[in-house]
C-alpha cells in the first residue's frame, strides 16, 4: 500500500467539517502532524517487515519503503515545532563511571523517533549524534544553549544513534513536523 493509498483509507472524512482542530479551523490530512506521524509509524513497522524534493517527510517514508540495499532502513527522524520554534525533548538516563557509581546523564535533543501513537498522544525516543553524547562544557561549567541546525549542521547519518529514553507527548501541542532523510538505527 502506498503513503497516500494509506492516508487516504485512514483517514477518509466525509466533509472538511468533520474533521476540525481545538481552534475550530479544518485541517488537511496531508498536513496535520498527528497524521504524519501516523503515516511514519506504519512505514517504520512495513519497513522492519519488510516526489520533486530532495527532503520531504513523503521522500523519506517512500525511502524507508522502497530500500532494496542490503541494510535497510528503519527510521524516519523527525522535528516537530511548538509555534515557530522547533521543539527540543529533554529525558534522563543513567550511566555508571569509573568510581562504579550511578549517575544521571540528561539529554536534550529536536530530533526523534516516533515509537507508538495513542489518540492525540505519541511516543517519541530521543535520538541524538554521537558527537552530542559528549558535550563539551563551557567556562561556566555548563553546556551551551543549542539551537536545532546547531544540532544536526556537518554531521554523518550513520552518527545518529537512538538514546532508549522516550518521552510521552500531547500532539495537539504541535502545529509542523519536519522528516529527516531516512536512516537505519540500531
Amino acid at each position: 500500500m502506498s503513503f497516500n493509498e494509506y492516508l487516504s483509507e485512514s483517514y477518509d472524512y466525509e466533509s472538511k467539517d468533520d474533521y476540525k482542530n481545538d481552534c475550530g479551523k479544518t485541517k488537511h490530512y496531508k498536513n496535520c502532524v498527528e497524521d504524519v506521524l501516523d503515516a511514519i509509524l506504519y512505514a517504520q513497522e512495513a519497513a522492519e517487515k519488510h516526489n520533486d524534493c530532495h527532503t520531504s517527510c513523503k521522500r523519506s517514508i517512500e525511502d524507508l519503503l522502497g530500500e532494496k540495499k542490503k541494510v535497510k532502513k528503519n527510521t524516519v527522524p523527525v522535528m516537530l515545532y511548538c509555534g515557530c520554534h522547533p521543539y527540543k525533548g529533554t529525558g534522563v538516563t543513567t550511566y555508571t563511571c569509573h568510581s562504579k557509581k550511578t549517575k544521571f546523564k540528561c539529554v536534550e535533543t529536536f530530533i526523534f523517533k516516533v515509537k507508538d501513537l495513542d489518540k492525540k498522544c505519541a511516543v517519541l525516543e530521543l535520538l541524538v549524534f554521537k558527537s552530542d553524547l559528549k558535550h563539551e562544557k563551557g567556562k561556566d561549567g555548563k553546556c551551551p544553549k543549542r539551537s536545532a541546525c546547531d544540532q544536526v549542521d556537518h554531521k554523518y547519518l550513520d552518527d545518529l544513534v537512538g538514546t532508549g529514553i522516550c518521552i510521552n507527548v500531547d500532539l495537539s501541542c504541535f502545529c509542523a513536523v519536519t522528516c529527516l532523510p531516512a536512516v537505519y538505527l540500531c
